[in-house]
């Protein structure tokens, strides 16, 4: 062996002992360079920092299946500081690709990235993963934004903005047809979506077998289907709703539509939230809706029978400017107040998106508290007595919170779960 030969065999052994001895890599790339190269080579541990500029892909599919670890996770994210880097695919043989492809890998974190598509998904989820994050991503001009697209567990999305999408043009398509996968235990929440697009384009669309999941504090508008769709669970998971909490929706066709088995709480919504059957659900139960802000109506369809177990719950919810059909009679209807449009008293300022109730307001201390949430759109705590609808005045004569607009919910973040620790050592490669 030549001594050339010698040293790259001694420097290739080095950095597989540090790496297995709890090192970590930091890899750069700059426009010019391939991000299928790197992205498909990082390992349990790697931090990909992908610096500003275009990296346009094509050809196969770019992929990651790594099995990552809670003490040594994958990062791939924007270079701090500079303009967001764009990561697109333009296909392969005139067909189209997502543009990234997370397949059965765990604890995988994508931050900071712009992200298009000449006709597949944004970021595609498949094989099984679990512990993925995907925060803090501009998402656009793709067939569905964040596609969950088999059983996976612990997927956090995160503070994305979504938009303009084609194809079937969901901004997240989350589990399977007629419970043929689930998404469990997963938090989608602060993301924004808007004006989606293709011969559906849901906002967020739960299906039929999903459980124990978040939707929370999404802000969400202009889509030709539900802004929040969610069907239900299976019997085998009845115990583990979805909870729809603290989310705005508006200008959507069905913007909260419920089958069964879900929580919908502290929602400010302009338009419906709505319950009704569907063929791929076999009963609707278990509905709770409380403590939501409707500047329209409350239809409730698919409900009675003797073949269907109801468990529907509709309390503390005010209805401004449409009505509440009539619930069936096995349902708890409590401490709901509906108002004609153009009553005053009620919001301090209706017409500019200003639902905090006005001094002297008839919702303030009226709720029933047996059905009331510990905390309010704002996450702030209820204090007793307690108010109707999204809000809890505590005494303030203003809104404290963030003022409804289209943007970002401005609401302090909940720490991920799934954060790394900072690793102790650190192997940098260029």
């Amino acid at each position: 062996m030549n001594k050339k030969a010698f040293l790259y065999s001694v420097s290739a052994l080095w950095l597989l002992l540090l790496c297995a001895d709890g090192w970590s890599r930091e890899i750069e790339i700059f426009p010019g360079q391939s991000f299928k190269t790197a992205f498909e080579s990082l390992q349990p541990g790697d931090t990909l920092v992908i610096h500003a500029g275009t990296y346009a892909e094509s050809g196969a599919r770019t992929r990651i299946s790594a099995k990552a670890t809670a003490s040594q996770p994958i990062i791939v994210k924007g270079a701090e500081g500079e303009a967001t880097p764009l990561i697109t695919h333009t296909g392969t043989g005139g067909s189209a690709q997502n543009t990234i492809n997370i397949e059965g890998a765990t604890y995988v974190t994508i931050r900071g990235l712009e992200i298009t598509s000449a006709g597949g998904d944004g970021i595609n989820m498949s094989g099984g993963p679990n512990n993925i994050t995907i925060e803090d991503n501009v998402i656009h001009n793709v067939e569905v934004g964040v596609n969950f697209r088999s059983s996976m567990d612990s997927i956090t999305v995160r503070r994305n903005h979504i938009y303009n999408t084609n194809g079937t043009g969901e901004g997240m398509y989350v589990g399977c047809n007629n419970a043929s996968c689930a998404v469990s235990n997963s938090l989608i929440e602060q993301n924004w979506v808007h004006d989606t697009g293709g011969s559906q384009g849901d906002g967020i669309e739960v299906k039929y077998g999903s459980w124990g999941n978040i939707i929370r504090d999404n802000v969400i508008y202009n889509t030709p289907y539900p802004g929040i769709l969610v069907y239900g669970v299976t019997n085998a998971n009845v115990g583990s709703p979805n909870i729809i909490e603290g989310n705005v929706v508006w200008n959507c066709n069905q913007d909260i539509d419920i089958v069964a088995d879900a929580i919908v709480r502290n929602n400010i919504v302009m338009g419906t939230i709505e319950t009704q059957s569907h063929a791929q659900v076999p009963v609707m139960r278990n509905v709770t809706i409380v403590n939501n802000t409707v500047i329209g109506s409350m239809p409730m369809s698919g409900w009675g029978g003797s073949s269907q177990p109801q468990s529907l719950i509709v309390a503390n919810n005010v209805i401004y400017g449409g009505s509440m059909s009539t619930p069936p009679a096995a349902a708890t209807v409590v401490a709901n107040r509906q108002f004609a449009s153009g009553t005053t008293g009620v919001f301090v300022d209706s017409n500019n998106r200003n639902f905090w109730p006005a001094s002297g307001s008839p919702l303030i201390g009226t709720a029933n508290a047996a059905h009331v949430p510990l905390i309010d759109f704002n996450r702030t705590a209820r204090i007793a007595p307690m108010d109707v609808g999204a809000y809890e005045t505590e005494g303030n004569s203003s809104n404290p919170g963030w003022q409804i607009t289209e943007g970002f919910k401005g609401i302090q973040a909940i720490p991920s779960d799934t954060t790394p620790p900072a690793a102790p050592k650190s192997l940098k490669v260029k």
